[in-house]
């Protein structure tokens, strides 16, 4: 899809970066202690948060677009690939098409998740976003709110903040510096992302700070998400902020995080139990059903009830909370082939029933993934249909 244009708004990052918690904003140095350890439990009148993730309700991911990236490595010889192409949401050859907005809203989804890997050719020195990959991500949450879809974007693939993080959880004498070069960084960036997204309105977008978080480390784990927090708390006060925790957003670890005692963010865990099964060809052997099992409607009672001892709500309840990827490589769509792959069958199986243990108490979601995504896909763009009982799995309720 080509891209529109758009000037950045105005923004100073050295003020957004060092801003204070005199707003009674939660210090990243003062709640770097994980909240299992040491905090208070305190109830929030979650209204807000439980308010946007209503709207959220069944949702779908457009992965693989602009979080795709024109290196080949995992981290790219020059930083952020600054100064060499970039190819936008088209990286991986999934660029998202105008038309797909309306295409999930028709088939009954209330909102989708835009995954950004915001670092890519961004300014190492200045921290500068890629005026061209702010605009068309713009773009595209405006072409989804036309449809009525309410939108969450995140920061997705930021390895480099991640290596760092885990590299000064190694060897904090040596890599103290690197860890705090790149937060400057991803702060910086998040100061011009959220104040471009406040225009648009607060109750139809969620920003969510890290995707899938591998630093291991509670304490600096915290550090990098309470930061952030402040920056875009700061920079678009309305807006919802989601939260995962560490071993890439497990729901079970709500309780390494420290979160603020503010109503109007919501936590987001990613269930994808057994993998198995579900990244059957993804780094595991393709058995067919054979590995076929479903824990969700013990697993997920556990982790509301976890939430509900750490973060009450006021008015019942708990903290806000989303399932933002969940799935299974499977059919014909599977890199195992459909003769060695999980079945559809006992895809749409596994789907329904994680679904149902989720919805059960409350949880928004965002199946993983719309086109292009290794084989979880819901939708055949070659043939510009959804998968065969794809719907009726994912809205069987």
């Amino acid at each position: 899809m080509e891209k529109i244009l758009m000037p950045l708004l105005g923004f100073a990052i050295t003020t957004m970066v060092a801003c204070s918690s005199d707003s009674g904003q939660l210090s990243a140095v003062e709640s770097s202690s994980s909240a299992e350890s040491s905090a208070t439990v305190v109830a929030v009148d979650y209204s807000l948060g439980r308010a946007m993730n209503a709207r959220l309700g069944r949702g779908i991911n457009l992965g693989n677009s602009w979080d795709s990236k024109s290196y080949a490595d995992d981290v790219p010889e020059e930083p952020y690939n600054f100064g060499y192409n970039d190819d936008l949401d088209g990286g991986w050859g999934n660029p998202i098409k105008d038309g797909d907005f309306e295409i999930v809203k028709n088939a009954g989804f209330n909102s989708v998740r835009i995954p950004v890997r915001w670092q890519h050719n961004s300014n190492p020195t200045t921290h500068e976003v890629n005026p061209e990959r702010l605009a068309g991500v713009m773009e595209d949450v405006q072409l989804a709110l036309n449809q009525g879809l309410a939108v969450i974007v995140d920061f997705h693939w930021y390895q480099e903040l991640m290596n760092a993080a885990n590299d000064y959880t190694n060897d904090p004498t040596n890599n103290a510096a690197a860890y705090e070069a790149e937060k400057t960084h991803f702060l910086a960036i998040w100061a011009q992302v959220a104040t471009a997204l406040n225009v648009f309105p607060d109750s139809m977008l969620v920003l969510e700070i890290l995707n899938e978080p591998t630093i291991k480390d509670a304490t600096v784990l915290n550090d990098v998400m309470l930061s952030a927090y402040n920056v875009i708390r700061s920079a678009a006060p309305g807006k919802t902020i989601m939260f995962e925790s560490y071993h890439a957003a497990k729901f079970n670890d709500i309780g390494a995080l420290q979160l603020p005692q503010d109503g109007n963010i919501i936590f987001s865990g990613h269930y994808y139990d057994p993998y198995t099964y579900t990244h059957a060809g993804h780094g595991y052997t393709c058995a067919g059903d054979e590995t076929y099992s479903t824990t969700a409607t013990t697993d997920f009672p556990k982790y509301v009830a976890l939430a509900q001892s750490l973060y009450p709500d006021v008015n019942g309840g708990h903290i806000p909370m989303n399932m933002g990827e969940f799935g299974v490589a499977a059919g014909a769509r599977s890199s195992c082939g459909e003769a060695k792959g999980p079945s559809d069958k006992y895809w749409a199986l596994w789907s329904k029933k994680t679904i149902a243990a989720a919805e059960k108490y409350g949880m928004s979601w965002t199946y993983w993934g719309f086109t292009k995504v290794g084989g979880f896909e819901a939708y055949d763009r070659y043939n510009n249909t959804w998968y065969t009982g794809i719907l009726d799995a994912l809205f069987q309720n």
